[in-house]
Protein backbone atom coordinates (compact mmCIF):
# COMPACT_ATOMS: atom_id res chain seq x y z
CA UNK A 1 0.00 0.00 0.00
CA UNK A 2 1.28 3.45 -0.92
CA UNK A 3 2.75 5.59 1.84
CA UNK A 4 4.23 9.01 1.24
CA UNK A 5 6.71 8.29 4.04
CA UNK A 6 8.38 5.67 1.81
CA UNK A 7 9.25 8.16 -0.93
CA UNK A 8 12.83 9.38 -1.29
CA UNK A 9 13.52 13.04 -0.68
CA UNK A 10 13.35 15.25 -3.74
CA UNK A 11 16.64 16.79 -4.69
CA UNK A 12 15.98 19.72 -7.03
CA UNK A 13 18.54 20.09 -9.80
CA UNK A 14 20.59 23.20 -10.31
CA UNK A 15 19.28 25.42 -13.09
CA UNK A 16 21.80 27.39 -15.09
CA UNK A 17 20.95 31.01 -15.61
CA UNK A 18 20.16 31.50 -19.30
CA UNK A 19 22.71 33.55 -21.14
CA UNK A 20 21.43 36.99 -21.90
CA UNK A 21 21.83 38.98 -25.07
CA UNK A 22 25.20 40.61 -25.50
CA UNK A 23 23.78 43.98 -26.51
CA UNK A 24 25.07 43.72 -30.07
CA UNK A 25 22.69 44.61 -32.89
CA UNK A 26 21.86 41.74 -35.25
CA UNK A 27 21.93 41.32 -38.16
CA UNK A 28 24.69 41.10 -39.16
CA UNK A 29 25.76 37.94 -37.37
CA UNK A 30 29.00 38.30 -35.42
CA UNK A 31 30.50 34.82 -35.54
CA UNK A 32 31.56 32.28 -38.12
CA UNK A 33 28.67 30.22 -39.51
CA UNK A 34 28.24 27.08 -41.61
CA UNK A 35 24.69 27.33 -42.99
CA UNK A 36 22.99 24.33 -44.63
CA UNK A 37 23.41 24.01 -48.37
CA UNK A 38 20.61 25.63 -50.39
CA UNK A 39 19.34 27.72 -47.48
CA UNK A 40 19.36 30.93 -49.53
CA UNK A 41 17.85 29.29 -52.62
CA UNK A 42 14.35 29.29 -51.09
CA UNK A 43 12.11 32.28 -51.84
CA UNK A 44 11.55 32.99 -48.15
CA UNK A 45 9.93 36.37 -48.86
CA UNK A 46 7.01 34.55 -50.47
CA UNK A 47 6.43 32.50 -47.30
CA UNK A 48 4.76 33.53 -44.05
CA UNK A 49 5.73 33.38 -40.40
CA UNK A 50 3.89 34.60 -37.31
CA UNK A 51 4.36 38.25 -38.14
CA UNK A 52 4.59 38.69 -41.91
CA UNK A 53 6.85 37.49 -44.68
CA UNK A 54 9.53 35.00 -43.63
CA UNK A 55 12.54 36.69 -45.19
CA UNK A 56 14.46 36.54 -41.87
CA UNK A 57 13.98 32.78 -41.38
CA UNK A 58 17.19 31.72 -43.19
CA UNK A 59 19.18 34.14 -41.04
CA UNK A 60 17.69 32.58 -37.88
CA UNK A 61 18.60 29.08 -39.11
CA UNK A 62 22.11 30.16 -40.07
CA UNK A 63 22.55 31.75 -36.64
CA UNK A 64 22.11 28.34 -35.00
CA UNK A 65 25.38 27.26 -36.65
CA UNK A 66 27.40 30.23 -35.39
CA UNK A 67 30.35 29.92 -33.01
CA UNK A 68 29.09 33.11 -31.34
CA UNK A 69 26.71 32.61 -28.39
CA UNK A 70 24.90 35.86 -29.09
CA UNK A 71 24.21 34.76 -32.66
CA UNK A 72 22.76 31.48 -31.41
CA UNK A 73 20.47 33.29 -28.97
CA UNK A 74 19.36 35.60 -31.78
CA UNK A 75 18.55 32.61 -34.02
CA UNK A 76 16.73 30.69 -31.31
CA UNK A 77 14.65 33.72 -30.35
CA UNK A 78 13.72 34.36 -33.98
CA UNK A 79 12.66 30.77 -34.66
CA UNK A 80 10.80 30.59 -31.36
CA UNK A 81 8.83 33.81 -31.81
CA UNK A 82 8.27 33.86 -35.57
CA UNK A 83 8.60 30.37 -37.07
CA UNK A 84 7.03 28.36 -34.22
CA UNK A 85 5.14 31.10 -32.39
CA UNK A 86 3.27 29.65 -29.38
CA UNK A 87 3.29 26.25 -31.06
CA UNK A 88 1.67 27.47 -34.27
CA UNK A 89 3.16 26.64 -37.66
CA UNK A 90 3.35 28.56 -40.92
CA UNK A 91 4.56 28.01 -44.46
CA UNK A 92 8.01 29.10 -43.29
CA UNK A 93 7.92 26.33 -40.68
CA UNK A 94 7.48 23.69 -43.36
CA UNK A 95 10.22 25.16 -45.54
CA UNK A 96 12.62 25.20 -42.57
CA UNK A 97 12.33 21.45 -41.89
CA UNK A 98 14.99 20.05 -44.29
CA UNK A 99 17.51 22.69 -43.19
CA UNK A 100 16.91 22.01 -39.50
CA UNK A 101 17.27 18.29 -40.28
CA UNK A 102 20.63 19.06 -41.89
CA UNK A 103 21.71 20.62 -38.58
CA UNK A 104 20.39 17.61 -36.64
CA UNK A 105 22.85 15.51 -38.63
CA UNK A 106 25.48 17.76 -37.04
CA UNK A 107 24.02 17.09 -33.56
CA UNK A 108 22.72 20.66 -33.25
CA UNK A 109 20.44 20.47 -30.20
CA UNK A 110 18.61 23.72 -30.91
CA UNK A 111 17.73 22.59 -34.43
CA UNK A 112 16.34 19.37 -32.92
CA UNK A 113 14.22 21.37 -30.49
CA UNK A 114 12.69 23.41 -33.32
CA UNK A 115 11.97 20.29 -35.38
CA UNK A 116 10.03 19.00 -32.37
CA UNK A 117 8.14 22.28 -32.02
CA UNK A 118 7.17 22.20 -35.70
CA UNK A 119 5.94 18.60 -35.43
CA UNK A 120 4.10 18.58 -32.08
CA UNK A 121 4.13 22.10 -30.68
CA UNK A 122 5.40 23.24 -27.31
CA UNK A 123 6.33 20.77 -24.58
CA UNK A 124 3.17 21.36 -22.54
CA UNK A 125 0.99 20.50 -25.55
CA UNK A 126 1.71 16.80 -24.97
CA UNK A 127 1.44 15.64 -21.35
CA UNK A 128 -0.26 12.27 -21.99
CA UNK A 129 -0.73 9.85 -24.88
CA UNK A 130 -4.10 11.14 -26.06
CA UNK A 131 -2.62 14.63 -26.45
CA UNK A 132 -0.45 13.51 -29.35
CA UNK A 133 -3.15 13.55 -32.03
CA UNK A 134 -4.35 17.01 -30.96
CA UNK A 135 -0.83 18.46 -30.86
CA UNK A 136 0.42 16.96 -34.13
CA UNK A 137 0.77 19.69 -36.75
CA UNK A 138 0.24 19.57 -40.49
CA UNK A 139 4.02 19.36 -40.90
CA UNK A 140 4.57 16.34 -38.62
CA UNK A 141 4.69 14.03 -41.63
CA UNK A 142 7.40 16.16 -43.21
CA UNK A 143 9.42 16.02 -39.98
CA UNK A 144 8.90 12.24 -39.81
CA UNK A 145 10.69 11.88 -43.15
CA UNK A 146 13.86 12.73 -41.22
CA UNK A 147 13.19 10.30 -38.35
CA UNK A 148 16.29 8.28 -39.26
CA UNK A 149 18.44 11.38 -38.78
CA UNK A 150 16.80 12.05 -35.41
CA UNK A 151 17.36 8.44 -34.31
CA UNK A 152 20.99 8.53 -35.34
CA UNK A 153 21.46 11.69 -33.30
CA UNK A 154 19.87 9.93 -30.31
CA UNK A 155 22.19 6.97 -30.74
CA UNK A 156 25.20 9.28 -30.86
CA UNK A 157 24.27 11.73 -28.12
CA UNK A 158 21.52 10.18 -26.00
CA UNK A 159 19.61 13.46 -26.31
CA UNK A 160 16.20 12.95 -24.64
CA UNK A 161 14.59 15.46 -27.03
CA UNK A 162 15.43 13.13 -29.91
CA UNK A 163 13.84 10.15 -28.15
CA UNK A 164 10.73 12.16 -27.27
CA UNK A 165 10.32 13.40 -30.84
CA UNK A 166 10.64 9.88 -32.25
CA UNK A 167 8.05 8.52 -29.83
CA UNK A 168 5.57 11.35 -30.50
CA UNK A 169 5.98 10.75 -34.23
CA UNK A 170 4.94 7.14 -33.57
CA UNK A 171 8.40 5.72 -34.22
CA UNK A 172 10.13 3.18 -32.00
CA UNK A 173 13.91 3.53 -32.07
CA UNK A 174 15.64 0.26 -32.86
CA UNK A 175 18.02 0.81 -29.98
CA UNK A 176 15.35 1.49 -27.32
CA UNK A 177 16.62 -0.44 -24.29
CA UNK A 178 14.52 -2.35 -21.82
CA UNK A 179 13.88 -0.66 -18.48
CA UNK A 180 16.55 -1.40 -15.91
CA UNK A 181 17.13 -0.19 -12.35
CA UNK A 182 19.28 2.65 -13.66
CA UNK A 183 16.82 3.60 -16.40
CA UNK A 184 16.30 7.29 -16.93
CA UNK A 185 12.96 9.00 -16.52
CA UNK A 186 12.89 9.73 -20.23
CA UNK A 187 13.07 6.03 -21.10
CA UNK A 188 10.21 5.28 -18.72
CA UNK A 189 8.02 7.89 -20.37
CA UNK A 190 8.97 6.70 -23.86
CA UNK A 191 7.97 3.13 -23.01
CA UNK A 192 4.70 4.39 -21.51
CA UNK A 193 3.69 6.41 -24.57
CA UNK A 194 4.49 3.51 -26.91
CA UNK A 195 2.60 1.06 -24.68
CA UNK A 196 -0.46 3.33 -24.58
CA UNK A 197 -0.56 3.09 -28.35
CA UNK A 198 0.11 -0.64 -28.59
CA UNK A 199 -2.16 -1.65 -25.69
CA UNK A 200 -5.08 0.52 -26.82
CA UNK A 201 -5.23 2.55 -23.60
CA UNK A 202 -7.89 5.26 -23.37
CA UNK A 203 -8.39 7.71 -20.47
CA UNK A 204 -10.06 6.11 -17.45
CA UNK A 205 -10.58 2.74 -19.16
CA UNK A 206 -8.85 -0.66 -18.96
CA UNK A 207 -6.29 -1.46 -21.64
CA UNK A 208 -7.67 -3.36 -24.62
CA UNK A 209 -4.68 -5.61 -25.28
CA UNK A 210 -1.44 -6.82 -23.71
CA UNK A 211 0.62 -6.21 -26.83
CA UNK A 212 3.36 -4.37 -24.95
CA UNK A 213 3.96 -5.51 -21.38
CA UNK A 214 7.61 -6.62 -21.17
CA UNK A 215 8.57 -3.38 -19.44
CA UNK A 216 5.86 -3.48 -16.77
CA UNK A 217 7.68 -5.54 -14.11
CA UNK A 218 10.75 -3.30 -14.32
CA UNK A 219 8.58 -0.18 -14.14
CA UNK A 220 6.92 -1.51 -10.98
CA UNK A 221 10.32 -2.11 -9.41
CA UNK A 222 11.40 1.43 -10.26
CA UNK A 223 8.15 2.87 -8.89
CA UNK A 224 8.78 1.29 -5.50
CA UNK A 225 12.55 1.09 -5.29
CA UNK A 226 14.32 3.83 -7.23
CA UNK A 227 16.31 6.24 -5.03
CA UNK A 228 15.28 9.04 -7.42
CA UNK A 229 11.86 10.64 -6.98
CA UNK A 230 12.10 11.77 -10.59
CA UNK A 231 12.45 8.18 -11.79
CA UNK A 232 9.75 6.90 -9.42
CA UNK A 233 7.31 9.45 -10.81
CA UNK A 234 8.21 8.65 -14.43
CA UNK A 235 7.97 4.88 -13.81
CA UNK A 236 4.53 5.34 -12.25
CA UNK A 237 3.39 7.45 -15.19
CA UNK A 238 4.73 4.71 -17.46
CA UNK A 239 2.55 2.10 -15.72
CA UNK A 240 -0.57 4.26 -15.91
CA UNK A 241 -0.05 5.12 -19.57
CA UNK A 242 0.62 1.44 -20.30
CA UNK A 243 -2.81 0.55 -18.88
CA UNK A 244 -1.69 -0.79 -15.49
CA UNK A 245 -3.09 1.86 -13.17
CA UNK A 246 -3.90 0.63 -9.67
CA UNK A 247 -4.61 2.17 -6.27
CA UNK A 248 -0.93 2.50 -5.36
CA UNK A 249 0.16 4.13 -8.61
CA UNK A 250 -2.74 6.58 -8.60
CA UNK A 251 -2.20 7.43 -4.93
CA UNK A 252 1.49 8.16 -5.58
CA UNK A 253 0.66 10.39 -8.54
CA UNK A 254 -2.05 12.24 -6.63
CA UNK A 255 0.40 12.86 -3.78
CA UNK A 256 3.06 14.23 -6.12
CA UNK A 257 0.51 16.41 -7.90
CA UNK A 258 0.08 18.47 -4.73
CA UNK A 259 3.72 19.60 -4.62
CA UNK A 260 6.34 21.37 -6.70
CA UNK A 261 9.20 19.38 -8.19
CA UNK A 262 11.04 21.33 -10.90
CA UNK A 263 13.22 19.10 -13.07
CA UNK A 264 15.44 19.08 -16.13
CA UNK A 265 13.27 17.00 -18.45
CA UNK A 266 12.22 17.41 -22.08
CA UNK A 267 8.81 15.91 -21.22
CA UNK A 268 7.90 18.27 -18.39
CA UNK A 269 9.23 21.15 -16.32
CA UNK A 270 7.71 19.92 -13.04
CA UNK A 271 6.95 16.41 -11.79
CA UNK A 272 3.74 17.74 -10.20
CA UNK A 273 2.37 18.65 -13.62
CA UNK A 274 3.35 15.26 -15.03
CA UNK A 275 1.78 13.46 -12.05
CA UNK A 276 -1.47 15.47 -12.21
CA UNK A 277 -1.86 14.74 -15.91
CA UNK A 278 -1.18 11.01 -15.54
CA UNK A 279 -3.48 10.74 -12.50
CA UNK A 280 -6.28 12.30 -14.52
CA UNK A 281 -5.55 9.98 -17.47
CA UNK A 282 -5.65 6.85 -15.31
CA UNK A 283 -8.59 7.70 -13.03
CA UNK A 284 -12.07 6.49 -13.97
CA UNK A 285 -15.10 8.77 -14.20
CA UNK A 286 -16.29 8.09 -10.66
CA UNK A 287 -12.84 8.74 -9.23
CA UNK A 288 -12.74 12.13 -10.93
CA UNK A 289 -15.68 13.23 -8.77
CA UNK A 290 -14.69 11.58 -5.49
CA UNK A 291 -11.20 13.11 -5.25
CA UNK A 292 -10.79 15.71 -2.47
CA UNK A 293 -12.33 18.97 -3.59
CA UNK A 294 -9.40 21.20 -2.65
CA UNK A 295 -6.73 19.05 -4.29
CA UNK A 296 -4.97 19.19 -7.61
CA UNK A 297 -6.25 18.56 -10.27
CA UNK A 298 -9.10 20.81 -9.15
CA UNK A 299 -12.77 20.08 -9.73
CA UNK A 300 -12.88 22.37 -12.78
CA UNK A 301 -10.19 20.30 -14.51
CA UNK A 302 -11.75 17.00 -13.48
CA UNK A 303 -15.14 18.04 -14.83
CA UNK A 304 -13.56 19.03 -18.15
CA UNK A 305 -12.00 15.56 -18.28
CA UNK A 306 -15.39 13.92 -17.68
CA UNK A 307 -16.94 16.09 -20.38
CA UNK A 308 -14.23 15.18 -22.88
CA UNK A 309 -14.87 11.48 -22.22
CA UNK A 310 -18.66 11.57 -22.09
CA UNK A 311 -19.82 14.04 -24.73
CA UNK A 312 -19.48 13.45 -28.46
CA UNK A 313 -16.95 15.27 -30.59
CA UNK A 314 -18.37 18.25 -32.44
CA UNK A 315 -15.79 19.40 -34.93
CA UNK A 316 -16.18 23.04 -35.93
CA UNK A 317 -19.98 23.05 -35.67
CA UNK A 318 -21.72 22.60 -32.33
CA UNK A 319 -24.72 20.26 -32.42
CA UNK A 320 -26.80 20.18 -29.22
CA UNK A 321 -27.76 16.96 -27.50
CA UNK A 322 -31.47 16.31 -27.36
CA UNK A 323 -32.79 15.70 -23.81
CA UNK A 324 -33.62 12.09 -24.67
CA UNK A 325 -29.96 11.50 -25.61
CA UNK A 326 -28.64 12.63 -22.24
CA UNK A 327 -27.09 9.79 -20.25
CA UNK A 328 -27.08 9.46 -16.47
CA UNK A 329 -23.31 10.08 -16.39
CA UNK A 330 -23.65 13.23 -18.52
CA UNK A 331 -26.45 14.45 -16.26
CA UNK A 332 -24.27 13.96 -13.19
CA UNK A 333 -21.42 15.88 -14.81
CA UNK A 334 -23.63 18.85 -15.75
CA UNK A 335 -25.41 18.92 -12.39
CA UNK A 336 -22.09 18.86 -10.53
CA UNK A 337 -20.71 21.64 -12.72
CA UNK A 338 -23.78 23.84 -12.21
CA UNK A 339 -23.67 23.27 -8.48
CA UNK A 340 -19.94 23.54 -7.79
CA UNK A 341 -17.99 24.80 -10.82
CA UNK A 342 -20.09 26.67 -13.41
CA UNK A 343 -16.93 27.86 -15.16
CA UNK A 344 -16.42 24.31 -16.42
CA UNK A 345 -19.47 25.03 -18.62
CA UNK A 346 -19.01 28.72 -19.38
CA UNK A 347 -15.21 29.05 -19.53
CA UNK A 348 -13.10 29.14 -22.67
CA UNK A 349 -11.42 25.82 -21.77
CA UNK A 350 -14.42 23.80 -22.85
CA UNK A 351 -14.46 25.42 -26.30
CA UNK A 352 -11.13 23.82 -27.14
CA UNK A 353 -12.36 20.34 -26.27
CA UNK A 354 -14.46 20.39 -29.47
CA UNK A 355 -17.38 18.55 -27.88
CA UNK A 356 -21.14 18.95 -27.93
CA UNK A 357 -21.64 20.14 -24.35
CA UNK A 358 -23.80 23.16 -23.40
CA UNK A 359 -21.80 26.37 -23.21
CA UNK A 360 -23.96 28.51 -20.92
CA UNK A 361 -25.61 27.93 -17.56
CA UNK A 362 -29.02 28.54 -19.12
CA UNK A 363 -28.35 26.06 -21.93
CA UNK A 364 -27.29 23.40 -19.43
CA UNK A 365 -30.49 23.89 -17.42
CA UNK A 366 -32.57 23.58 -20.59
CA UNK A 367 -30.91 20.31 -21.53
CA UNK A 368 -31.41 18.99 -17.98
CA UNK A 369 -35.08 20.02 -18.06
CA UNK A 370 -34.70 22.36 -15.07
CA UNK A 371 -35.37 25.63 -16.93
CA UNK A 372 -38.61 27.49 -17.65
CA UNK A 373 -39.64 30.13 -20.18
CA UNK A 374 -40.48 30.45 -23.87
CA UNK A 375 -37.31 28.73 -25.04
CA UNK A 376 -38.38 25.56 -23.23
CA UNK A 377 -41.73 25.48 -25.05
CA UNK A 378 -42.29 22.45 -27.27
CA UNK A 379 -43.35 23.39 -30.80
CA UNK A 380 -44.31 21.27 -33.79
CA UNK A 381 -40.63 21.40 -34.79
CA UNK A 382 -39.38 20.44 -31.33
CA UNK A 383 -38.24 22.27 -28.22
CA UNK A 384 -37.68 25.90 -29.21
CA UNK A 385 -34.14 26.11 -27.81
CA UNK A 386 -33.19 22.93 -29.65
CA UNK A 387 -34.66 24.21 -32.93
CA UNK A 388 -32.69 27.45 -32.63
CA UNK A 389 -29.39 25.73 -31.72
CA UNK A 390 -29.63 22.77 -34.08
CA UNK A 391 -31.79 23.82 -37.02
CA UNK A 392 -30.87 27.50 -37.23
CA UNK A 393 -27.32 27.85 -35.88
CA UNK A 394 -25.92 24.45 -36.84
CA UNK A 395 -27.76 23.83 -40.13
CA UNK A 396 -28.87 27.32 -41.21
CA UNK A 397 -32.50 26.17 -41.45
CA UNK A 398 -34.38 29.46 -41.10
CA UNK A 399 -37.69 27.91 -42.18
CA UNK A 400 -37.83 25.56 -39.19
CA UNK A 401 -36.78 28.32 -36.80
CA UNK A 402 -39.46 30.70 -38.11
CA UNK A 403 -42.12 27.99 -37.94
CA UNK A 404 -41.25 27.28 -34.31
CA UNK A 405 -41.15 30.97 -33.37
CA UNK A 406 -44.60 31.45 -34.89
CA UNK A 407 -46.00 29.10 -32.22
CA UNK A 408 -44.61 30.98 -29.20
CA UNK A 409 -44.27 34.53 -27.89
CA UNK A 410 -41.32 35.51 -30.11
CA UNK A 411 -40.78 38.80 -28.27
CA UNK A 412 -40.44 37.02 -24.93
CA UNK A 413 -38.16 34.42 -26.54
CA UNK A 414 -35.91 37.21 -27.88
CA UNK A 415 -35.44 38.47 -24.34
CA UNK A 416 -34.44 34.97 -23.20
CA UNK A 417 -31.92 34.49 -26.03
CA UNK A 418 -30.20 37.83 -25.37
CA UNK A 419 -29.89 38.13 -21.60
CA UNK A 420 -28.10 40.60 -19.34
CA UNK A 421 -24.58 39.56 -18.37
CA UNK A 422 -25.20 40.87 -14.85
CA UNK A 423 -28.46 41.28 -12.92
CA UNK A 424 -29.87 44.70 -13.67
CA UNK A 425 -27.25 45.31 -16.35
CA UNK A 426 -27.73 46.17 -20.01
CA UNK A 427 -24.75 44.48 -21.71
CA UNK A 428 -26.02 41.23 -23.21
CA UNK A 429 -24.81 37.70 -23.81
CA UNK A 430 -26.41 34.90 -25.79
CA UNK A 431 -27.95 32.25 -23.55
CA UNK A 432 -27.90 29.64 -26.32
CA UNK A 433 -24.71 27.70 -27.00
CA UNK A 434 -22.85 29.43 -29.85
CA UNK A 435 -19.41 27.86 -30.07
CA UNK A 436 -16.90 30.23 -31.62
CA UNK A 437 -13.27 31.26 -31.25
CA UNK A 438 -11.50 34.59 -31.20
CA UNK A 439 -11.01 35.81 -34.74
CA UNK A 440 -12.91 33.04 -36.54
CA UNK A 441 -15.84 35.32 -37.53
CA UNK A 442 -18.46 32.90 -36.21
CA UNK A 443 -19.55 35.09 -33.31
CA UNK A 444 -20.80 37.80 -35.69
CA UNK A 445 -22.31 35.25 -38.07
CA UNK A 446 -24.21 33.43 -35.30
CA UNK A 447 -25.41 36.67 -33.70
CA UNK A 448 -26.59 37.94 -37.07
CA UNK A 449 -28.42 34.66 -37.76
CA UNK A 450 -30.34 35.01 -34.49
CA UNK A 451 -31.09 38.72 -34.91
CA UNK A 452 -32.19 38.22 -38.49
CA UNK A 453 -34.55 35.31 -37.90
CA UNK A 454 -36.10 37.03 -34.88
CA UNK A 455 -36.55 40.23 -36.90
CA UNK A 456 -38.67 38.26 -39.37
CA UNK A 457 -40.54 36.47 -36.57
CA UNK A 458 -41.45 39.79 -34.91
CA UNK A 459 -43.39 41.19 -37.88
CA UNK A 460 -46.56 41.04 -35.79
CA UNK A 461 -44.96 42.71 -32.77
CA UNK A 462 -44.51 46.26 -34.07
CA UNK A 463 -46.12 47.86 -31.03
CA UNK A 464 -43.79 46.05 -28.62
CA UNK A 465 -40.76 46.81 -30.79
CA UNK A 466 -41.59 50.52 -31.00
CA UNK A 467 -42.21 50.78 -27.26
CA UNK A 468 -38.90 49.05 -26.56
CA UNK A 469 -36.98 51.34 -28.94
CA UNK A 470 -38.68 54.48 -27.58
CA UNK A 471 -37.37 53.52 -24.14
CA UNK A 472 -33.76 53.31 -25.36
CA UNK A 473 -33.84 56.17 -27.91
CA UNK A 474 -32.57 58.88 -25.50
CA UNK A 475 -29.56 56.82 -24.37
CA UNK A 476 -28.64 55.74 -27.89
CA UNK A 477 -28.91 59.33 -29.10
CA UNK A 478 -26.59 60.63 -26.38
CA UNK A 479 -23.88 57.94 -26.27
CA UNK A 480 -21.39 56.67 -28.85
CA UNK A 481 -18.29 54.50 -29.08
CA UNK A 482 -17.20 52.02 -26.47
CA UNK A 483 -19.79 53.19 -23.95
CA UNK A 484 -22.67 52.42 -26.27
CA UNK A 485 -21.54 48.80 -26.52
CA UNK A 486 -21.96 48.34 -22.77
CA UNK A 487 -24.81 50.70 -21.87
CA UNK A 488 -27.60 49.44 -24.10
CA UNK A 489 -28.95 46.00 -25.14
CA UNK A 490 -27.54 46.30 -28.66
CA UNK A 491 -28.57 42.91 -30.01
CA UNK A 492 -32.22 43.42 -29.12
CA UNK A 493 -32.18 47.02 -30.35
CA UNK A 494 -30.80 45.92 -33.71
CA UNK A 495 -33.36 43.12 -33.95
CA UNK A 496 -36.24 45.49 -33.13
CA UNK A 497 -35.01 48.02 -35.72
CA UNK A 498 -34.79 45.31 -38.37
CA UNK A 499 -38.23 43.96 -37.44
CA UNK A 500 -39.76 47.38 -38.08
CA UNK A 501 -37.78 48.00 -41.26
CA UNK A 502 -38.81 44.64 -42.72
CA UNK A 503 -42.47 44.82 -41.73
CA UNK A 504 -43.61 48.17 -43.08
CA UNK A 505 -40.77 50.61 -42.61
CA UNK A 506 -38.58 52.12 -39.91
CA UNK A 507 -40.20 55.23 -38.36
CA UNK A 508 -38.03 58.30 -38.88
CA UNK A 509 -37.62 58.96 -35.16
CA UNK A 510 -35.57 55.75 -34.92
CA UNK A 511 -33.18 56.64 -37.76
CA UNK A 512 -30.56 58.05 -35.31
CA UNK A 513 -30.39 54.59 -33.70
CA UNK A 514 -28.86 53.14 -36.88
CA UNK A 515 -25.17 53.51 -36.02
CA UNK A 516 -22.33 51.27 -34.83
CA UNK A 517 -22.74 50.12 -31.25
CA UNK A 518 -18.99 50.23 -30.70
CA UNK A 519 -16.14 52.55 -31.59
CA UNK A 520 -15.13 50.11 -34.32
CA UNK A 521 -18.07 49.08 -36.55
CA UNK A 522 -16.85 45.50 -36.95
CA UNK A 523 -17.23 45.00 -33.17
CA UNK A 524 -20.70 46.53 -32.98
CA UNK A 525 -23.10 44.63 -30.74
CA UNK A 526 -25.65 45.24 -33.50
CA UNK A 527 -24.05 42.94 -36.09
CA UNK A 528 -22.50 44.89 -38.93
CA UNK A 529 -24.45 43.02 -41.67
CA UNK A 530 -27.66 44.12 -39.94
CA UNK A 531 -26.42 47.71 -39.67
CA UNK A 532 -25.65 47.73 -43.41
CA UNK A 533 -29.15 46.45 -44.17
CA UNK A 534 -30.73 49.15 -42.00
CA UNK A 535 -28.52 51.94 -43.35
CA UNK A 536 -29.29 50.87 -46.91
CA UNK A 537 -32.92 51.90 -46.35
CA UNK A 538 -32.00 55.37 -45.03
CA UNK A 539 -31.52 58.48 -47.20
CA UNK A 540 -27.74 58.58 -46.76
CA UNK A 541 -27.17 54.92 -47.58
CA UNK A 542 -24.41 52.75 -46.12
CA UNK A 543 -21.37 54.77 -44.93
CA UNK A 544 -18.09 53.84 -46.60
CA UNK A 545 -16.51 52.72 -43.31
CA UNK A 546 -19.26 50.09 -42.90
CA UNK A 547 -18.60 48.51 -46.26
CA UNK A 548 -17.00 45.08 -46.64
CA UNK A 549 -13.21 44.99 -46.66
Amino acid sequence: MFSADDLPAFEPPEFDQPEGEDGEERPPLRGTTTPPAGLRDVDWASLEDAYDTAEDTPLFIEALTSDDDGDQIFGAYGLHSATTHQGSVYTASGAAIPFLADLVRRDNTMALMFLARIAVGETHFVARPDDVARATSEYAGAVAEFAADVEEMWNRTGDDEALRLLVLLGREPKGLPALTPDATAGLCLAHGFLAARDNGVAPGLPRRTDARVDHVAAARDLMTGSPSLHVRCAATVCLVHSGFADDDSLALLHHLAQGEYPVHDVWTGDLADLAASAWTFGTDDDGLLTAPGNSRPNLHSRLLERMARQFRSSGRTYRPLAPEELTAAQRTTLETALRSSPSAITGADVDYLWIDVPGTVEAAHRLLGTATGELTRRTSRGLLWFVLEDDLLARDDRESALAALAEVDAWAALGEVFTALKPGGTEESISLTTRHFLGDGRETALTFALCSVFADALAGHRAQAEAFLDGWLPTVSEVDGYDLAFRVPGERIGTALAALARSGGLPERFHPMVKPYHRFPEYSTVPLPLLRELAGALPGGVPAEWQDD
